[in-house]
């Protein structure tokens, strides 16, 4: 494709835990063209960006900016001079790395128009719970009114205040990835209701245009009443993810969740009752976490009449507070990025809970959930079509090699 194509720039995302395979793609693309100014874009970019560099000689530009869509603008327009891109680290014609200033804030987010929903490679987008097909990814906000410490959102894009783009644009969106065949959406958004009037707006626009898609998304349990669920209900909504970690006040205060228990029980409750399927995040290891705490938390959802839930390993990523507590306080065990994975061993270990029982229980936790007799039959139960079966079936033989037939102290592998 890069002997076809004969890119000026390639620009390439990232994350934490695949950093080593993303600049594989540099290397690759020097290699067929030497010219090619390459450009890295991502949470780890932004928290390591010179040390990013400096593990690859093959990156030209990494971007800091939580503002990647304008630094993105510059780079192509100033492609040969980067000192004139606010935002990022390059490298100049004596290979040292230099930083510009920072990039403002993009205060209309209108500006940015939309992704190519019609470049997707639609085969690619398809999760367990996905429920028509094709599926597509969308975004109204940035930034997030929620300040977690074991969050890239607050740290690298601002916290308390979002911004929001214009419902007009918004359902401009939608209506043309209806057009274009799409199915099902899922808002990529940290918290969709975070501004109950917007939203409120959101679904009574997308209602009153008889937008015929269905949607997943996540948002927080105190941010949500009666009345919007029903309007996210007729709006399309199928499934909601909501966070609450776990359900011990000490955790919760360490990593300033605050959210209750008794909230999370109340949303789905509401959910339920309008139809809405449920997703819990929950995460074993954050600070201050203990065997009972894990066991309280494991207690709590198995009595929760929530339709999935998530219990992976706390990461540590880069530039958020909850790294910077395991690295002060010496609890890290590896900087090897490949293994800051939620579904791998975990990266720490604390004096008083270890990095084994960590792995252990939140192996024992999902088996716990999802193994009762009476969960199975609930969601073979709830299978409408071919489709939904064999996306349940995959998920679960997915489940039952990691969690089951292998051993949680060797995920790694």
């Amino acid at each position: 494709m890069l002997k076809r194509e004969a890119p000026h720039i390639v620009f390439f995302s990232t994350s934490t835990c695949t950093i080593d395979k993303d600049l594989l793609i540099a290397k690759a693309a020097k290699e067929v063209i030497p010219s090619v100014i390459t450009v890295a874009i991502g949470t780890h970019v932004m928290a390591l960006p010179e040390d990013t560099m400096r593990s690859s000689g093959c990156l030209d530009i990494a971007i800091y900016t939580g503002e990647w869509e304008s630094a993105s603008l510059e780079i192509v327009k100033n492609s040969m001079n980067p000192e004139k891109t606010r935002g990022i680290f390059y490298r100049n014609s004596n290979g040292d790395i230099i930083k510009t200033d920072s990039q403002p804030l993009i205060t209309n987010l209108d500006l940015l128009g939309f992704p190519s929903h019609d470049k997707i490679e639609r085969a690619l987008y398809r999760d367990p719970t996905t429920k028509r097909f094709p599926k597509t990814i969308v975004m109204g906000q940035k930034a997030c009114i929620n300040n977690c410490s074991f969050c890239c959102q607050p740290a690298f894009f601002g916290a308390p205040t979002i911004r929001k783009r214009s419902i007009e644009s918004f359902l401009d969106e939608l209506k043309w990835v209806e057009a274009l065949g799409f199915k099902e959406l899922m808002f990529n958004d940290a918290t969709l209701t975070a501004d109950m009037e917007w939203a409120t707006s959101l679904f009574e626009g997308m209602i009153n245009s008889n937008i015929d898609l269905i949607w997943n998304c996540s948002t927080r349990a105190d941010r949500i009443n009666p009345e919007i669920v029903k309007l996210m209900k007729r709006a399309g909504c199928h499934t909601v993810a909501l966070g609450m970690e776990s359900v011990d006040s000490v955790v919760l205060k360490n990593i300033r969740k605050q959210i209750r228990p008794d909230q999370i029980k109340n949303a789905v409750s509401l959910m339920r009752k309008e139809g809405i399927d449920t997703l819990i995040f929950c995460v074993v290891g954050f600070p201050g976490e203990t065997e009972e705490s894990i066991k309280k938390t494991i207690s709590f959802l198995k009595d929760l009449d929530t339709t999935f839930i998530t219990l992976g390993i706390a990461v540590p990523t880069p530039g958020t507070d909850f790294y910077k507590y395991v690295e002060e306080n010496n609890y890290l065990l590896t900087k090897d990025w490949s293994l800051y994975d939620p579904m791998k061993k975990p990266v720490f270990s604390y004096p008083d809970l270890s990095d084994e029982q960590i792995g252990y229980y939140s192996a024992y936790g999902l088996r716990q959930f999802y193994l009762r007799p009476e969960y199975i039959l609930k969601r073979l139960l709830s299978i409408k079509n071919l489709n939904q079966l064999g996306t349940y079936l995959k998920s679960f033989v997915g489940f039952l090699r990691r969690y089951v037939l292998s051993d949680p102290n060797n995920r790694n592998r």
